[in-house]
């Protein structure tokens, strides 16, 4: 099937995620999947990345939020000894997530997938069963972290050995395997439109238990 998962991938600040939830918002109730949600300190600044879990929530989350200690799903976290990764949280949270839309497909509209390609890399149960959901009847849309990004990102943290071509392989797979529509998006407002037509296309006459469009 052409189109049967959409995901974007551009230079940080293109604006891909404001886009995709825009055109997600009116048939959010019916989410699952996760956002990956920047964290900042007082001053406005990165102090880290977590993963949020998105099902059962009523309205689209804020893509940051302020940073506290101890916050469930902090993935990347900036610590006074520099940046620190914990790639088990993808390994936990992030296999709990995926479980979840692999087990109860029937509750959601789609799962949103968000940032893959980075610390996850390596940690074979989240890819495993993000490989299974691929490859399911699911409707996945997100965003697929640009090659520039993942190499910005490793000149802050360790990343996993081989992760550009490990990322290249994924991005590979996604399109070749699994029939993903990967665009690349710098903010154009015919990419806007596409992505908003192939949304619509796939969701607006879907119904979830429960819920309403």
């Amino acid at each position: 099937m052409t189109d049967r998962h959409l995901f974007l991938k551009g230079r940080s600040g293109a604006g891909k995620t404001t886009c995709l939830l825009s055109c997600l918002e009116p048939y959010w109730k019916g989410a699952g999947g996760f956002l990956t949600q920047r964290l900042t300190d007082g001053d406005g600044e990165t102090a880290g990345f977590r993963l949020l879990p998105v099902e059962n929530m009523e309205e689209i989350p804020s893509v940051t939020r302020a940073y506290e200690p101890g916050i469930e799903g902090i993935f990347i976290e900036r610590t006074p000894e520099g940046w620190r990764k914990y790639p088990e949280v993808f390994e936990t949270l992030g296999a709990e997530i995926l479980n979840r839309l692999l087990e109860h497909p029937e509750q959601y509209r789609f799962c949103y997938i968000d940032e893959i390609g980075g610390v996850e890399l390596k940690v074979k149960p989240f890819m495993e069963r993000l490989e299974r959901l691929l490859g399911s009847q699911a409707f996945c849309v997100g965003v697929l972290k640009h090659s520039g990004n993942l190499a910005s990102l490793g000149t802050r943290i360790p990343l996993p050995a081989n992760a550009a071509p490990d990322r290249e392989w994924l991005e590979a797979q996604m399109e070749q395997r699994f029939g993903c529509r990967i665009l690349a998006f710098d903010g154009g407002e015919a990419e806007k439109m596409e992505i908003r037509r192939i949304i619509d296309l796939r969701l607006s006459g879907t119904t979830v238990k429960g819920s309403e469009k």
